[in-house]
């Protein structure tokens, strides 16, 4: 129930204010008192009233109850930024106005409980039946069931046999082949499949991805398409859609290369994409995806269309049941077949609906009566098929507990097919209240679980993991985007649109373009709480306008902008102090600095600014007591001497300049997480840093950059960290630590610059939880290099790049085991690929770059080294490779 968040977050504001203020209200402390009171109340009442939304009253009432909640919100928060630092105690004005504003909600709040009365809505707490509690197995089901990704969904055996097919064989001119069918079809993962298909990688001599959806910008699109077939520039950085068409086909020319152009809605998309790609009759492709079959028509009239079609019987009950049940034991209990077979057909072989409804009953216990309940709902009318797909849909979100409801519809603030990032989103959510602590959790822990446990419901799809197998990114399918959207807008949350009329409209306001037209848009309204701009083909923001949205929208928790190009902060982002999270994402190139003002945002916990450059933040902002998160793609400057308290929350701070802090502020920061500093020098106070080190004993990742002035570092004694599982070492450290003072459960190294004389494998190679290593950029400056039997036994990436002295490598028998992929690159001394390389059998993926040619000749089909590499699936080479070798 949304109004039900919505009333315990204001309750819990007006109760920190009583606790902020209240000796100072004197005479209106009781109405205060009062208001949240009853709203707490309110809030019981409201705890199974969804079950009874069907019922126009009630859902009436929730309205009232939740616009009134609103109100009051209002009053507090425009009090706290009228008051600001002062004490109501000097402010006898505001302290009157309040009382006035109190009484007059007091009365629409007895209006309200009388109406409850008045039309027969009776007492909607029964408890029982609607709590959404789970059980503890279910919560330990939730915490230890591995992630299930879209390639791992069962079906497509034939069409994916069907589409390699066309892509390879067929005619010599650039064909354009389609994938047309309904959403939610499975379409994409289809496409993904062939994409990542072993001979289609091998067939290409590049590859690239793409998805249009149905708002799209022509540059935008082509320079994705420039990132994945060749290295851009910041020539190319600055180019209009003309240019950049011009240069992908100079350089295309000659190439035979595959696209996949995901989610394509329009024939003019294709149309303004098309003139970049060369026919030079070398078999070349390009994959869409769409459900217009216009769109597939108009793009290649000779080309046959692949009409994607529901799932059979069979494959509906095996993909029904990996979803229902775990990885490991995919079978249905056979008291539960018969009502699983009886759901599953109500799917019509709709691959999203199954895996949906799956989801829903994978976090119920295995009982019939529990899965005739879900029978029951989905029984409720018969309709037509695509309304039942959507009544599943809106099945499972209403099954959602409700704090996990808030989580799904804030999805609906991110662009159509966008890809977010898991850690932004835990942010934003922190931000927004919408997530709890529970126990000795952190807000971001217990964020972390809400993601989870959306992505095992199959609400939300994952896209990356992280180094140690937790959620990197995400995105959510259109037609769960479209439910989330829906349900937002009607329950107040969230926004898409500047337009509405309504008194009390969503506090939520995101922007997909225009953000400077919604800026001048006079708001006859209150202002929104957060506002989240996604710019789809990047726009600029100006000082002037930055300053007008400040003076529009004070009361701002949440300022969000995703490419967003800006110059400078005016001094009034000062004025913003309810704001808590402050993001500048998408690659700005023009921010030199943030304004001393920032250090007045009381409130904020996290910032943002992925910048290119080295952005200036002012010292003060370490005053801010509540910062949980500093991520800057550059460096912050420290604190001045004198400052006594630091932010204790503080979790991520990245990035530091050593040669500007005091080691002693950084002492104190005890909670961190995740910490990177730059500009180490042993001249300086480079090793009173390293000696706070050891400290940190919650960090998980810790980045060191020795300056390349300094004097050579002993590496910081880490083996007590027991929770560090990604480390970045770069610079010149005097040596290696031994694999005992390595963290326990590290999983991901790199090593940059670090100049190693001796062999690091015979020490990495004992880290028997290193999954990730990269050894780059002259990281070793040894010839010689041995991966011993049975060592790195769980190592699956492994990169070696920059190495210049390296001439030979060997790899013993038994090595690396576990190795999935290896990319070797600008290694120019290396003569061959070692012998042993034949016997790393799980070996999926070589990637070769700026290699020797007399490296390149072995490889060839017969050469010297081919019987090392035949077995290996995928073996890509990059450009400078491909005029002299073809496999």
């Amino acid at each position: 129930m949304i109004a039900e968040a919505i009333v315990s977050f204001v309750v819990q504001k007006i109760g920190d204010f009583l606790v902020d203020e209240g000796v100072y209200l004197h005479g209106v402390r009781g109405e205060v008192e009062w208001v949240k009171e009853e709203l707490g109340w309110m809030q019981a009442f409201l705890k199974d009233a969804e079950r009874k939304q069907n019922d126009a009253r009630v859902k009436k009432w929730v309205d009232a109850v939740r616009d009134i909640t609103y109100k009051a919100e209002d009053v507090i928060d425009n009090l706290i930024l009228q008051v600001g630092d002062t004490s109501l105690v000097n402010k006898p004005i505001a302290r009157h106005e309040l009382g006035k504003k109190m009484e007059e909600i007091k009365n629409e709040i007895i209006q309200i409980r009388q109406r409850r009365k008045t039309y027969g809505i009776k007492n909607l707490c029964q408890g029982g039946e609607g709590s959404s509690s789970m059980s503890q197995s279910l919560r330990e089901q939730r915490r230890t069931s591995p992630l299930l990704e879209d390639t791992e969904i069962v079906g497509f055996q034939e069409d994916v046999k069907t589409v390699v097919e066309r892509l390879i064989k067929g005619d010599s001119r650039l064909c354009v082949i389609s994938i047309v069918g309904m959403g939610g079809l499975g379409k994409t993962t289809l496409a993904r499949k062939v994409y990542n298909h072993d001979t289609v990688k091998n067939h290409f001599d590049c590859n690239a991805w793409i998805c249009v959806s149905q708002e799209y910008d022509t540059t935008d699109l082509l320079q994705s398409i420039m990132r994945c077939f060749m290295i851009p520039t910041m020539e190319h950085h600055g180019m209009n859609a003309v240019q950049l068409k011009e240069k992908l086909f100079k350089h295309l020319k000659g190439m035979r290369f595959f696209l996949v152009v995901d989610d394509i809605w329009k024939t003019e998309a294709w149309n303004a994409l098309a003139a970049a790609f060369p026919d030079m009759n070398n078999g070349s492709r390009v994959l869409l995806t769409t459900r217009n079959r216009e769109v597939a028509s108009s793009a290649d009239c000779q080309s046959c269309l692949h009409e994607l079609q529901l799932l059979g019987k069979d494959d509906s009950w095996k993909l029904f049941c990996k979803k229902a049940f775990s990885a490991q034991d995919s079978n249905c209990p056979k008291n539960l077949e018969g009502l699983g077979k009886v759901i599953v057909a109500k799917c019509h072989g709709l691959p999203l609906a199954l895996i949906v409804i799956a989801g829903l009953l994978s976090k119920k216990e295995r009982l019939p009566s529990e899965w005739e309940k879900v029978l029951k709902s989905l029984s409720w009318q018969f309709v037509e098929r695509e309304q039942q797909i959507s009544r599943i849909l809106a099945l499972s979100y209403e099954d959602l507990p409700y704090h996990l409801k808030l989580c799904f519809l804030y999805i609906g603030v991110y662009p159509e097919d966008h890809e977010f990032s898991a850690r932004q989103l835990i942010w934003l959510w922190v931000a927004e209240g919408i997530v709890y602590p529970r126990g000795v959790e952190t807000l971001e822990e217990a964020a972390e679980d809400c993601l989870v446990e959306l992505i095992q419901r199959s609400l939300i799809q994952l896209v990356k993991r992280s180094s140690i197998q937790g959620v990197k990114s995400c995105r959510i399918h259109d037609l769960l985007r479209n439910l989330s959207i829906s349900i937002a807008k009607e329950e107040k949350f969230l926004d898409g649109s500047t337009n509405s009329l309504s008194p009390y409209k969503a506090r939520r306001h995101c922007v997909h373009h225009g953000i400077g037209k919604y800026i001048s848009i006079k708001q006859s309204t209150p202002c929104p709480r957060s506002i989240l701009c996604f710019s789809l083909d990047g726009e600029n923001l100006v000082k002037n306008e930055l300053g007008l949205l400040c003076q529009r929208f004070p009361l701002l928790r949440v300022l969000h902008l995703h490419r967003i190009e800006v110059k400078e902060f005016p001094n009034e982002i000062g004025t913003l102090i309810h704001l808590k999270f402050l993001g500048i994402t998408g690659k700005v190139r023009n921010l030199q600095r943030l304004p001393s003002s920032i250090a007045n945002l009381r409130n904020l916990q996290t910032l943002v600014v992925d910048e290119h450059n080295e952005i200036e933040i002012p010292s003060d902002i370490w005053k801010l007591q509540q910062l949980r998160h500093i991520c800057v793609n550059g460096t912050i400057k420290g604190p001045e001497a004198g400052l006594l308290s630091f932010p204790s929350n503080l979790q991520t701070l990245k990035s530091i300049r050593a040669d500007n802090w005091r080691e002693d502020c950084l002492g104190k920061m005890i909670n961190l997480r995740k910490l990177a500093i730059w500009r180490l020098d042993v001249s300086g106070h480079g090793n009173r840093f390293l000696d706070c080190i050891p400290e940190f004993n919650q960090l998980r990742s810790l980045r060191l950059v020795v300056s390349p002035f300094s004097n050579p570092y002993p590496c910081p004694p880490i083996s007590n960290l027991q929770h560090l599982y990604k480390l970045h070492l770069s610079g010149t450290f005097v040596k290696l630590p031994e694999s005992h003072e390595f963290s326990p459960n590290l999983t991901k190294l790199t090593l940059e610059k670090t100049r190693l004389v001796h062999d690091p494998m015979t020490t990495l190679e004992k880290l028997t939880n290193l999954r990730i290593l990269r050894l780059v950029f002259n990281s070793c400056v040894g010839k010689e290099m041995v991966c011993s039997a049975e060592g790195f036994p769980q190592l699956e990436s492994l990169e070696l790049e920059g190495l210049r002295h390296l001439t030979e490598w060997r790899v013993e028998v038994r090595a690396m085991r576990s190795l999935l992929y290896l990319r070797i690159s600008s290694c120019n001394q290396l003569k061959m690929l070692p012998e042993g390389l034949q016997h790393v059998t799980k070996l999926r993926k070589l990637e070769l770059s700026f290699m020797p040619q007399s490296f390149k000749n072995r490889l060839r089909n017969g050469g010297e080294d081919w019987h090392k590499i035949r077995d290996i699936p995928y073996i890509h080479l990059s450009v400078d490779n491909l005029a002299s070798l073809r496999l």
